[in-house]
């Protein structure tokens, strides 16, 4: 620890913090952060409690949880600041919520800081420091101010400190970051790929002032440096037929600065010989870096780029990374193209030094090598009008985020940099055969007006080079147009605006074609094979920015539209009910919010696969758009689920009216999929406004109640009432007990023993799952375990439940009883789960070994998926578990694939046992089954047997085992430890 440290230690040692947070695992994980960093902390479960342990030690700072029982977290804040003793303290509110009113409430309650959950602790070690370092500024500058700030269509006027709205403004800024993530992610994206397109436009830039090969070499190598994630590198240049030199290098490591590090052959010169390397590639591990000995700084991996000129090789560039994969393939196409730019560069210092040469050695020839040199600087000037028009493209890729204005900057280069006579870009229409001009610069005077843009054979107007760059998907070049046969219609009027030259270069976005590019200069032959070159290239970076624009396109489409449909989504279906509501309440105006689920969505989704159903979804919202009347009133909202606006209602037998017509005019006739007539229905649920609610989102939550209270009623639609809310905060409170008692270890098993009906032995036991509330004391498992179901804790809970009996068998197991297999009833929550596997042996593998914990499941959850369960099933037998099928004979199993399934015991339902001896039916039923388990080679257990002579009978039926009050009722853990003893 340093001595900063120590002192920073020293001084939060006499800072005491007040936590108060109803969750106890919340509460002690930030208490013991906070003493971690050296801080005397107090705490409190409510906010009740805090306010009274506030006013006993009068803390430095305040942490406090927003909901809370008995009092939230805002009315401890308000309750501390309206208390002289006690509002100079810091309060710091935290909170899951994510509603933006939540700062306005904590302005009006007095609160110091806003810190959203889930929160890093850094940043809440941060705020705290530095409330406490500005504590006694804040008490010097007790500066009040008024600030109104307008949310949700209201206004709100809060008075507070200037330091205190400063601090809130500045805690919403993490909110900000968590709705900006994807946003974020793009941008991060978008920023790699500028500061590739910056490098590589920074190495053209530097190709064009170097004028020996060094220098190039040099340059290249110095800017390539500056590419992410490039750490060094070198470049290779061929010798004779076979030999290479090293032209260049930088920032290599001490391994390769070693003599005789860079010499002789490696993978990339090696396939740079054999001609394998044609194109940049990424080098999973350097050969070179790999065989040397010593220090590489880590270096493995890097990208090898050819330098070809022509059809000739002049040697290769390695750029060194740390990481794999340096670069995408798009990133590498583009390398590529830097590789070709550096050849040309080396082959033009190559010629600016021959020349140079040719003048010490050939003076007697002096005309003509000043002549030949003027032609070669002539030729660099035209490369370097390309490198232009590559490097000004480039740079307005990299800050141009729209479609048009990308079109209109790029012909407005050409023209003005690259010299072109004229350059204009076209889209192709959805057939793939017009195209449409966008975007033009230069000489046009009309030209385009003129020409029939299309690649059908009878438009006796059309242009033969579009035609022929649309056929082929390829550049096509007319190196002079007085000459060529195919612009012998548009001759004339081109070499009347000065037109010479012209090329036609496809455009990409993605791997379709979307339109031309066409270039016309005003020298013939201007299209040599090195413009050709760097043309192709200009014609890549726009077609690599018209592809991540669409693709930004897409992603602001998807956020707001169902992909499927094309409707609304669920949010901005929201957003509209919000703005209809605003306007519905300034003219009076009444309606409903319906929401309606296809019924046996699923099945038809499972029969006939996910291409029909998404078919089905399409015409369900094609129809309800016609019955709708306005798109922007219709939505999707969920998997088969749609919700819709009823406007300017007077009654609600006027909302059931127009309902019940667009449910008919939807779901009245059948639907056609892949050839098959379907007919469905839907169930449908209405809130009315302002009736039911006055925002949008309760209005929409209760039609949501009502329309699962239609499915559980059987109605065809339900209007909402305030029972069905009543019901729901009775589940909501009760999910939040369930909650509780899952973190304060409420639930306990109970065992119920299962004994040989010939021996009286045991054979196992069931453990029975039931929670020992303090509110409501022992409560059954019909009473919370189809919520925890609904809710998702069964998953939580069935896991607690396997790792308990474990534990339990293990206990037992050590104290020297003869601990029997004990079997544990699973969900269909669990079963389902893809890591159903795992979650068993990750639970059962903390307790008794080997396993001895076997599985229940009732037969209509094995008849959901056969095949999946099986191949579970079978993985857990494997290791030692045993399954059962338990209540057999209430479900609708198939004989079929009973026999193949992965089954030990099948376990008779109670209801069967308990009318057997009065019933001939229920005998007849109980004998079959016993019958089937024995033909199956499964152990038969009757379950729920009370009396000696439901006992006496089973064993003339030879069934195997049985459970019931009859042996024991079910018995807590130490009462089934006791039973066991005595055995």
């Amino acid at each position: 620890m340093t001595s900063s440290d120590a002192r920073k230690t020293d001084v939060r040692g006499k800072v005491e913090i007040l936590i108060a947070e109803d969750s106890a695992t919340q509460r002690e994980q930030l208490q013991h952060l906070l003493e971690e960093h050296g801080y005397a902390v107090a705490s409190a479960a409510n906010g009740r409690e805090a306010l009274e342990s506030a006013r006993r030690r009068k803390p430095t700072l305040i942490i406090s949880d927003i909901v809370m029982p008995e009092l939230d977290g805002y009315g401890l804040c308000k309750a501390l600041k309206s208390d002289e003793s006690l509002k100079e303290v810091p309060v710091i509110l935290l909170t899951s919520l994510s509603d933006a009113h939540d700062v306005i409430f904590g302005l009006e309650c007095g609160a110091d800081n806003f810190i959203r959950k889930p929160y890093q602790g850094d940043y809440l070690l941060q705020r705290i420091d530095y409330l406490l370092m500005n504590l006694e500024l804040r008490r010097n500058q007790k500066m009040r101010m008024g600030i109104e700030i307008s949310l949700g269509g209201q206004r709100h006027f809060i008075t507070a400190e200037r330091q205190q709205i400063l601090d809130l403004l500045i805690s919403t800024y993490e909110q900000a970051t968590h709705i900006n993530k994807e946003l974020t992610t793009r941008e991060k994206e978008l920023a790699h790929s500028n500061e590739l397109l910056n490098g590589l436009n920074r190495i053209a830039d530097g190709l064009n002032r170097a004028t020996s090969e060094r220098e190039v070499a040099e340059t290249a190598l110095e800017r390539a440096l500056t590419l992410p994630g490039i750490q060094a590198g070198w470049i290779s240049l061929r010798e004779g037929q076979s030999g290479f030199r090293l032209a260049a290098a930088r920032n290599l490591p001490p391994a390769l600065e070693a003599p005789g590090a860079m010499d002789g052959e490696c993978l990339c010169r090696r396939r740079l010989l054999s001609r394998e390397l044609s194109s940049a590639a990424n080098i999973l591990e350097c050969e070179r870096l790999g065989r040397t000995e010593g220090d590489t700084h880590g270096l493995r991996y890097h990208a090898a780029v050819p330098l070809w000129i022509g059809d000739r090789t002049l040697g290769v560039m390695n750029l060194v990374g740390p990481q794999e994969g340096l670069f995408t393939e798009e990133e590498l196409k583009m390398l590529y193209g830097v590789g070709n730019q550096v050849a040309e560069a080396l082959e033009r210092a190559r010629l600016h030094e021959h020349m140079e040469r040719l003048v010490e050695q050939r003076t007697a020839a002096l005309t003509a090598e000043v002549a030949e040199r003027k032609r070669a600087e002539a030729r660099v000037m035209r490369l370097n009008r390309v490198y232009a028009v590559l490097s000004g493209i480039n740079t307005t890729i990299v800050r141009t985020r729209e479609r048009q204005a990308l079109f209109e900057e790029a012909c407005r280069i050409a023209v003005e940099q690259g010299g072109f006579r004229m350059a204009w870009i076209g889209l192709l229409d959805p057939n793939g055969l017009d195209v449409a001009p966008v975007a033009r610069a230069g000489a046009d005077e009309g030209y385009l007006d003129k020409i029939w843009l299309i690649a059908r054979d009878d438009a006796p107007d059309r242009c033969l080079l579009v035609v022929e760059a649309l056929r082929k998907d390829a550049p096509i070049v007319c190196n002079d147009i007085g000459a060529d046969a195919r612009m012998e219609r548009w001759r004339e009027a081109a070499l009347q605006r000065g037109y010479r030259s012209l090329v036609v270069f496809p455009l990409h976005a993605g791997d379709k074609m979307a339109g031309l590019l066409l270039l016309y200069a005003a020298e013939t032959g201007f299209f040599d094979i090195e413009e050709m070159r760097l043309l192709a290239e200009v014609a890549g970076d726009i077609s690599f920015a018209l592809d991540h624009i669409e693709k930004a396109e897409q992603l602001d489409y998807l956020a707001y539209y169902d992909s499927i449909t094309g409707l609304a989504n669920r949010a901005l279906f929201q957003e509209r009910l919000a703005e209809h509501l605003r306007a519905a309440d300034r003219e009076r105006d009444r309606f409903a919010v319906c929401i309606f689920d296809v019924e046996r969505f699923k099945t038809i989704n499972d029969t006939l696969g996910r291409q029909a159903g998404d078919a089905l979804l399409k015409q369900i919202a094609a129809r309800m758009a016609r019955a709708a009347g306005d798109q922007g009133r219709l939505g999707r909202v969920s998997a088969d689920g749609f919700a819709f606006l009823l406007p300017h209602l007077h009654t609600e037998d006027d909302a059931a009216r127009r309902l019940e017509r667009k449910l008919h005019a939807c779901f009245g006739g059948p639907f056609i999929v892949d050839g098959r007539e379907l007919r469905v229905s839907a169930k449908a649920g209405l809130a009315l406004f302002p009736n039911d609610a006055t925002e949008g989102e309760t209005l929409f939550a209760n039609a949501e109640a009502a329309l699962k209270k239609a499915k559980q009623t059987g109605d065809r639609y339900l209007f909402y009432t305030q029972r069905m809310t009543d019901a729901v905060a009775r589940n909501f409170s009760l999910e939040n007990k369930l909650r509780r008692a899952l973190e304060n270890e409420e639930f306990v098993l109970h065992y119920q023993p299962k004994v040989d009906l010939e021996t009286h032995r045991f054979t196992g036991m069931e453990a029975l799952i039931r929670w020992r509330s303090p509110e409501l004391g022992l409560v059954p498992p019909i009473q919370f375990i189809p919520l925890m179901e609904e809710t998702g804790l069964i998953l939580e809970v069935g896991a607690w439940a396997l790792r308990q009996a474990a534990a339990d068998h293990r206990r037992w197991t050590e104290q020297g009883l003869a601990a029997p297999r004990i079997a544990v009833n699973v969900s269909a929550i669990q079963l389902r789960q893809r890591n159903f596997v795992d979650a068993v042996i990750d639970a059962i593998g903390r307790g008794a070994t080997p396993p001895a914990i076997d599985l229940e499941l009732t037969e209509s959850l094995l008849m959901e998926d056969i095949r999946g369960n099986a191949e579970k099933l079978k993985a857990l037998q494997a290791l030692g578990v045993k399954v059962a099928i338990d209540d057999f004979g209430t479900g609708h199993s198939s004989l079929s694939y009973l026999a193949t399934l992965p089954v030990d015991v099948l376990k008779i339902d109670r209801s069967f046992i308990i009318t057997m001896l009065e019933d001939p039916g229920s005998m007849s039923l109980v004998q079959t089954i016993i019958s089937l388990a024995h033909s199956l080679k499964l152990a038969a257990v009757a379950e729920g047997v009370e009396s000696e002579e439901q006992a006496k009978m089973l064993r003339l039926l030879r069934c195997d085992q049985m459970q019931g009050y009859l042996v024991s009722k079910p018995l807590p853990a130490g009462e089934a430890g006791a039973l066991l003893s005595r055995m």
